[in-house]
């Protein structure tokens, strides 16, 4: 007998919010590439250490904007916090103190630094199945004849 795992249907506690540096100053360690794992509630961004995404190039603001992520990894909204260059919503849209629903693949530009939101389905949630080699082998022969 052989034991094979058999994917589940995902579901949102396995759902990964990220946000992906796409332009960075390698200047200030803020590389392209870096990426900050997001939770559910807010999440600080700025140059501030107690931010959830900090952030060190002088162009960002201490506590520069907020990402709102809601409890099932589904809504986002991006809020400026009064930074002194506001956020740009990729491809043109400015937020100066204000807010603005965002998804999963949208662009956001914090100061000169360019960052992609991303919330990505597991799939390694998975459910155990017996089967039998004899019936697998006689399936296999089965369609290789067809």
């Amino acid at each position: 007998m052989v034991i094979f795992r058999k994917k589940s249907e995902t579901d949102d506690s396995k759902r990964v919010v990220q946000l992906t540096i796409v332009q960075g100053n390698n200047d200030t360690d803020d590389n392209p590439g870096k990426v900050f794992n997001i939770h559910p509630g807010n999440n600080l961004i700025g140059r501030d250490s107690f931010c959830e995404v900090v952030l060190n190039s002088g162009t960002v603001s201490r506590r520069h904007a907020n990402l709102k992520v809601s409890y099932d990894k589904k809504k986002f909204t991006v809020i400026d916090l009064g930074s002194a260059n506001g956020i740009i919503i990729k491809p043109s849209t400015v937020l100066k103190k204000a807010k603005m629903l965002i998804k999963s693949g949208d662009e956001i530009q914090v100061g000169e630094i360019l960052l992609k939101l991303l919330a990505i389905d597991q799939d390694e949630a998975h459910q155990t199945e017996a089967i039998d080699v004899k019936d697998l082998l006689k399936q296999l022969k089965d369609k290789d004849q067809n």
